[in-house]
């Protein structure tokens, strides 16, 4: 009875934690706006936390068994129109975000580029600055 109970407890922390994981990786674009009111990022970084906030946005949908098709879809896209919107939206960017709005603004073109109209409602629509 203890066993089941470890293993049911060890479950519960693993789905808790994943949960925890995925919400946080889902705000690391709005985390990496809030550290432009204290100090500049660079290009890559601002790349790096929209990359991550894409793919748990879709992985999200995924929660429910009955969406893994379009949670596969919504990652497949990301991994084909990925390079080309970065190329596209960053190529007359500044190599370091010194302004939150700015930043947003190119998030928001970036993430539109890369969800395509299939998924333009996981487009981050925070007026967040």
């Amino acid at each position: 009875m203890r066993f089941i109970f470890a293993i049911a407890a060890i479950v519960a922390a693993y789905l808790g934690y994943q949960h925890y994981d995925n919400e946080t990786r889902q705000n690391a674009f709005i985390d990496i706006l809030d550290t432009i009111n204290h100090q500049p990022i660079n290009q890559f970084e601002l790349k790096l936390s929209l990359n991550t906030q894409v793919e748990a946005r879709c992985q999200a949908i995924g929660k429910n068994e009955t969406n893994l098709a379009k949670m596969e879809e919504c990652l497949n896209l990301i991994e084909t129109y990925k390079d080309e919107c970065e190329l596209q939206i960053f190529r007359l960017a500044p190599i370091e975000f010194e302004d939150g709005n700015e930043a947003l603004d190119y998030g928001k073109r970036y993430q539109k580029c890369v969800y395509s109209n299939q998924f333009a409602d996981l487009v981050d629509s925070t007026n967040h600055l």
